[in-house]
């Protein structure tokens, strides 16, 4: 029953049957049986396909937060029986590459108290990728730079950051991180903002491979100024350029040491400012 649930959220939040199959690892044909089942169970129609979108019905509207609050226990649930048998808990961290570089040192610090209570793991992905993470359940923590929200995702500021426009200016190339990242983000307003048009663009995946070109001489990129030196020509840019990291959990997180984790976080927010 509860895979079922968990592709009925997934079809719901991404209205469409393929991308569902994407993020759980499943094919499309098994999606489209789960939701029957599911809709089989409850005697009602959840999807309604219209062209390649597929809209909810007043009932899954209904059902999606009662399904959210289902799996939640259910997970609570387990993650108890779990802590009987193991006495461990299995955190993972997401940070995006800004963030994992910058400020993850700090909070794993911070967390060192707890490494003899959890299996803390830390994985470094972009924005993006370390949300739908946390949408999945399969991240407890995430640190982003990207303003990104949801219903079921709770949030506080972390730290605040400055982005500059850096390297040769009078370059062709831009260098650009790839789409889902907070940088990604935040150049193409930059772009936008200054009627640019690149008649280049590299794309990396990596902040360091940035700074490494824009330290060569190579390109220019706009970058946190947490990155960039003295050996790096660079301007300021204004006020809307500055983003602010925010921690994210799970607005239905019940299990006291994740809570633990977040909270002590929490009370040293100060140190990062």
């Amino acid at each position: 029953m509860f895979n079922l649930l968990q592709t009925f959220l997934t079809v719901y939040e991404t209205r469409n049957f393929t991308q569902a199959a994407e993020q759980l690892f499943i094919s499309q044909p098994t999606v489209t049986t789960h939701i029957q089942k599911l809709e089989h169970e409850l005697q009602a129609e959840l999807f309604i396909r219209e062209n390649k979108r597929v809209m909810p019905t007043a009932v899954a509207d209904q059902f999606y937060p009662q399904a959210q609050q289902m799996l939640a226990e259910w997970r609570t649930t387990k993650q108890s029986l779990s802590h009987v048998a193991q006495q461990r808990t299995q955190v993972v961290i997401g940070a995006s590459h800004s963030a994992a570089t910058t400020l993850l040192p700090q909070v794993v610090n911070l967390l060192a108290d707890y490494l003899d209570q959890v299996d803390l793991s830390v994985r470094m992905l972009n924005s993006e990728q370390v949300f739908d993470g946390m949408l999945q359940h399969k991240i407890q923590i995430g640190i982003i730079e990207k303003p990104l929200s949801d219903q079921c995702i709770a949030s506080f500021q972390l730290a605040d950051d400055h982005l500059v426009h850096a390297g040769d200016f009078a370059s062709p190339v831009w260098l650009m991180r790839e789409a889902g990242s907070g940088i990604n983000h935040f150049t193409h307003e930059y772009l936008e903002l200054m009627h640019i048009q690149p008649q280049n663009v590299l794309e990396m995946d990596n902040n360091d491979m940035i700074v490494a070109q824009l330290k060569a001489g190579l390109g220019q990129s706009i970058i946190s100024s947490r990155f960039v030196d003295d050996s790096v020509p660079y301007e300021l840019l204004g006020p809307e350029f500055n983003r602010n990291f925010y921690v994210l959990n799970h607005g239905t997180e019940s299990d006291p040491l994740v809570l633990a984790l977040i909270n002590r976080i929490k009370q040293h927010v100060q140190a990062f400012k």
